[in-house]
């Protein structure tokens, strides 16, 4: 179960074919065709970050993105929020101390770095630990303040995102082969997932149900803060025969991961509605995956509706292309005749109508300002789709 952080080693089978790759188009200055941004805020960040399609072959990294994100449904409850980048940091570089509440629920850090012969000191994900030092403490430092993970090669580190790290400054070499290489990006919760004969549409429906029905009851317990994830093994006849804790980063903001009461009650009252859902009645068993925000977030879809005065079949085939491109989104679509099915991040659809461009989504297990970031970036590529696409 996924709590404060967790380590994965060994996490891709084909980590030395990525190592490779990754060697291979950057080993000759004059044949490099990597596009790097080199990313730099005086005093906060200083590193090279590129999208991982410039370096690995397309087959490979597909492969590690379906692993990648089959293993943190299953393992966590979450899905990666689109692409993550490949950060390359070299001397000098250095990620100051900074939190992700915005970006994710987790944070995470695949690493591609040769550490065990490296050549370079610094580079480790630093971990702020939960407390604030008190000044009676006299001679605190070190790791008494901070945990420091090192970045072992094909390493898959997960963190709380709104834990407080960073990466302490690279002191050694600047060849792009012997600097800290990583894949970074973010997770948060999905619509529920089903394996299984149970209708997905169906059990999404008792699931929301079941997010509202939380609203009073959970409602004493203000102070804490977080998401649990969990896996619900639903009968044939819809009962639910046993709940799963995926990932549990219930906290206040006073005790952080301490044991707290307020807390332990918040967490049973949750998985006690859980395991008292009922689902339809199916042709087997399932496997349902949802996930709680604490404070329960808003619960209403998410409803975007753009004119437009093109023509549905070129706007059709300019969406096509658009959503194939659109990792920023981290859109996964299926096209079901005149409109597109979106699996991630989000269930729902984005239909071409005559007049406008409609999309839905479920209502999101999100911080608002997560909410608020899609909908933004959702507006404005609609937007331009209706303007330039038709």
């Amino acid at each position: 179960m996924m709590k404060r952080q967790h380590v994965v080693s060994d996490f891709f089978p084909e980590a030395e074919a990525m190592r490779t790759a990754y060697d291979g188009k950057v080993k000759n200055a004059y044949r490099q065709t990597v596009h790097w941004q080199y990313f730099c805020e005086p005093q906060m960040y200083t590193y090279l970050r590129t999208v991982p399609q410039q370096v690995f072959p397309e087959a490979l990294w597909a492969r590690f993105d379906q692993h990648l994100r089959q293993w943190c449904i299953d393992h966590v409850g979450l899905i990666p929020t689109g692409a993550p980048n490949l950060h390359l940091m070299v001397n000098g570089c250095t990620l100051g101390l900074h939190s992700d509440f915005h970006n994710g629920t987790c944070g995470f850090v695949y690493s591609l770095t040769r550490w065990q012969t490296r050549k370079f000191s610094g580079g480790e994900t630093l971990l702020m630990r939960d407390g604030v030092p008190s000044y009676k403490k006299h001679h605190v430092q070190g790791e008494v303040l901070y945990e420091l993970v090192p970045a072992q090669f094909n390493q898959l580190l997960l963190f709380d995102d709104r834990i407080v790290h960073g990466t302490p400054t690279i002191e050694g070499s600047m060849d792009p082969l012997e600097g800290r290489i990583a894949l970074v990006g973010h997770l948060r919760a999905t619509s529920p997932v089903v394996n299984g004969p149970l209708d997905a549409a169906a059990a999404r429906k008792v699931v929301f149900e079941f997010h509202r029905s939380l609203a009073e009851p959970i409602r004493p317990f203000k102070e804490v803060q977080g998401v649990m994830s969990f896996r619900m093994a639903v009968a044939a006849d819809g009962g639910v025969a046993s709940v799963d804790v995926l990932t549990d980063n219930f906290v206040t903001a006073q005790s952080g991961y301490e044991a707290n009461d307020e807390v332990a009650a918040a967490r049973a009252l949750v998985l006690d509605v859980a395991a008292r859902l009922r689902f339809p009645d199916a042709g087997g068993p399932s496997k349902v995956i949802a996930a709680v925000l604490l404070p329960l977030p808003d619960l209403w879809p998410i409803e975007i509706s753009i004119p437009h005065a093109g023509r549905p079949a070129r706007l059709q085939e300019s969406l096509k292309a658009q959503l194939k491109e659109g990792e920023a989104l981290g859109f996964r679509v299926d096209v079901q005749g005149d409109s597109f099915a979106v699996r991630e991040p989000l269930a729902g659809t984005i239909r071409i109508e005559s007049k406008r461009i409609v999309a839905s989504f479920d209502p999101p297990m999100w911080v608002p300002s997560q909410r608020e970031q899609f909908q933004a970036g959702l507006n404005e590529k609609l937007g331009m789709l209706a303007r330039y696409g038709g």
